[in-house]
């Protein structure tokens, strides 16, 4: 049977371990802290913000719908302004994990093609990102064969 003064110790010991863990992940919390600049410490931080919406309201692109859908082993892409006319011109690329860059080329006007990337899984997740001029749009996307 223990006795009081050894389970005392034991307690006492338990108090100082986890107080000493508690010391040394605040430590290491500070130091990565320090090493590693966040976007959130950068000096315009604030001022992005501020001007966040005066940048999109500038952006033509931000009305613009991308629509996507495969169709016999492609990729099909239509975009449209905010009018529904078709987007012509533009610059389409498909980003995705683990896969290179896919560039989809402009056959029928604002209709972008591309031949399907092979996925994992059968599933593609990805980013799909159009730019024309100064304007430009983006939405993710995730296709099922």
């Amino acid at each position: 049977m223990s006795t009081p003064q050894k389970t005392a110790t034991r307690w006492q010991l338990a108090l100082a371990f986890l107080v000493g863990l508690f010391v040394v992940a605040s430590i290491a919390s500070f130091s990565i802290a320090a090493r590693r600049v966040s976007p959130v410490v950068d000096p315009d931080y604030y001022n992005h913000g501020l001007n966040y919406g005066a940048a999109q309201a500038a952006n033509p692109g931000r009305d613009w719908t991308i629509t996507p859908h495969l169709e016999a082993g492609a990729l099909v892409v239509a975009v449209k302004d905010r009018t529904g006319a078709p987007v012509v011109g533009g610059k389409l690329l498909l980003t995705a994990p683990n896969l290179p860059v896919l560039p989809l080329a402009e056959g029928d006007p604002g209709l972008y093609r591309a031949p399907r990337p092979a996925a994992a899984g059968g599933q593609l997740r990805g980013t799909l990102s159009i730019t024309r001029g100064s304007a430009s749009a983006s939405r993710p996307v995730v296709l099922i064969d």
